[in-house]
């Protein structure tokens, strides 16, 4: 039986869930919003994880299950609701409370894929790291501090990292945590390893080729719950 209590990819998920409740209470976009009902998604999403916390079930069966099924629902229906269809451009906190809210929706998105690759309980697996090619390298001014643009393929991330001698045309792992402001500029992701081989970019990196520091800000976020 596995202890889906203690899973740290429901435990960051019921996160994300946190951080969406916030943020739609606190609505401050340029945009309307439907409070109400997003705020009633996010209870069912809530109720679902909990249901699935509880569940005690081996992760790939959990990953079939109606209750990640319904995660995914209220994450799309989410997606809909708080997530304009052309990117906007925000500036300051707006900036930074759009990226938490489109992090936490695909937090939510991608507990499936994350509950099948397997029972073990890494805290790695709570989040996606995913290989990427560094792209573009700029120094932020008045800091130690690199701005750089990386891309997986279809996707691509602004990463702030102050890692000296970062080059572009590197490949490395990249973990998809909470975002962060650094002197103005959003951060989408954290490099967690040294440059790794081409063959990883835009698959899942795994963990013994990460730095030990994704799985500590993982317990980080995730411990008391």
């Amino acid at each position: 039986m596995s202890d889906t209590s203690r899973d740290y990819r429901i435990l960051m998920a019921l996160h994300a869930v946190d951080l969406l409740e916030r943020r739609v209470r606190q609505w401050g976009m340029p945009w309307p919003v439907k409070r109400q009902a997003a705020l009633q998604e996010v209870a069912e999403a809530r109720k679902a994880l909990l249901r699935a916390r509880y569940s005690f079930l081996p992760a790939r069966m959990l990953a079939e299950s109606q209750e990640v099924a319904r995660v995914a629902e209220a994450a799309t229906k989410l997606i809909a609701m708080l997530v304009p269809q052309q990117r906007p451009r925000l500036t300051g906190s707006q900036a930074l409370a759009f990226a938490e809210i489109r992090w936490a929706l695909a937090i939510l998105k991608g507990l499936k894929s994350r509950l099948l690759l397997g029972d073990e309980n890494r805290p790695e697996y709570a989040v996606d790291v995913v290989g990427v090619e560094v792209v573009r390298v700029e120094p932020i001014r008045g800091t130690r501090l690199y701005a750089t643009r990386a891309s997986a393929g279809s996707v691509a991330f602004t990463i702030v990292t102050n890692i000296e001698g970062i080059r572009q045309g590197e490949v490395r792992a990249a973990a998809v945590l909470p975002p962060q402001e650094f002197s103005g500029v959003i951060s989408e992701a954290m490099y967690a390893s040294e440059p790794i081989d081409r063959g990883y970019l835009g698959k899942r990196v795994p963990p013994r080729l990460l730095s030990g520091e994704v799985a500590a800000i993982v317990r980080r976020i995730t411990e008391g719950r």
